[in-house]
């Protein structure tokens, strides 16, 4: 049975926001802001009980690809509390391992897809991670799927084989062509956070045979816009965040260009011509 509403995205592409929006659209009853609100769209990890036996297990470190045997198997046994329906985040690529798929048409209900100018992505990623841009940029840049590192074998539940910032964005734009999905730009979210978030929603309805609430939206909406997620942070520590900076930083678009030098520049728009170009980012 279809069930699961994926919100996938690259790190560091406006995933927490969405999340934060269609927290308070399909999970606020008070209409307050509740910073917890996101728990009700979790990220996507392996079932424990499947790997229990593998906990000790060498591979997961030397080869943490072999997470991938386990992926439909957890998405099988996904336990949802209301409906038949649930919203799962990852930063998953859509991919086929050894003949092992990330996700299929039986499962999946819809994608929701966020992409942001890799500019962007590289400083914020880069500050978040607290690498040099360098580094990250040959990460976001290296080979179609990277292999993780892995510290820990108990870690195996939560990895997540992203690869290219390219090949991420084409996997979710092409993959399984069966399942219907929206593609949103975190400028456009920007630009006209209710417009595009009215699309999302009305996109989502039309999937699950639901009615469009407008008055939840400007709502919704309103709750989670950056100042009051930043407002939040300021006063308390995200929950989410596992680095020492900020994890709602700026909230803007073109801050590459105060920070990436020319050939930085440059190495990112050469190897992601074609996508830019198609996203308007060029």
């Amino acid at each position: 049975m279809k069930k699961i509403i994926w919100i996938a995205s690259y790190p560091k592409s406006g995933n927490t926001w969405l999340r934060y929006f269609l927290g308070n659209y399909y999970f606020n009853k008070k209409d307050n802001f509740e910073p917890e609100i996101i728990k009700n769209i979790k990220k996507f990890h392996i079932d424990k009980e499947l790997i229990k036996s593998n906990l000790h297990n060498q591979d997961f470190i030397e080869y943490p690809y072999s997470v991938s045997k386990y992926w439909i198997e957890s998405q099988k046994k996904l336990k949802i509390k209301k409906g038949n329906v649930v919203f799962l985040k990852t930063h998953n690529a859509l991919i086929n391992i050894e003949n092992n798929e990330f996700t299929n048409s039986d499962l999946t209900l819809a994608i929701i897809y966020i992409i942001r100018d890799p500019r962007d992505v590289v400083v914020s990623y880069s500050k978040y991670r607290h690498l040099d841009y360098d580094k990250t940029i040959d990460y976001m840049i290296g080979s179609k799927v990277n292999v993780p590192f892995v510290r820990d074998v108990k870690d195996s539940a939560n990895i997540e084989i992203t690869g290219s910032w390219a090949f991420h964005y084409n996997s979710w734009k092409d993959g399984i062509s069966l399942i219907p999905r929206i593609i949103i730009k975190y400028e456009d979210l920007l630009n006209n956070s209710l417009e595009n978030f009215t699309n999302l929603i009305k996109f989502l309805s039309n999937v699950m045979k639901l009615e469009v609430n407008y008055e939840k939206i400007i709502t919704s909406n309103n709750l989670s816009k950056f100042k009051t997620l930043k407002n939040f942070e300021t006063k308390n520590k995200f929950f989410e965040n596992n680095s020492k900076e900020d994890f709602f930083r700026i909230g803007k678009s073109g801050n590459w260009k105060n920070e990436l030098n020319k050939y930085q520049i440059k190495k990112i728009e050469d190897s992601f011509q074609t996508e830019m170009k198609y996203l308007g980012y060029l």
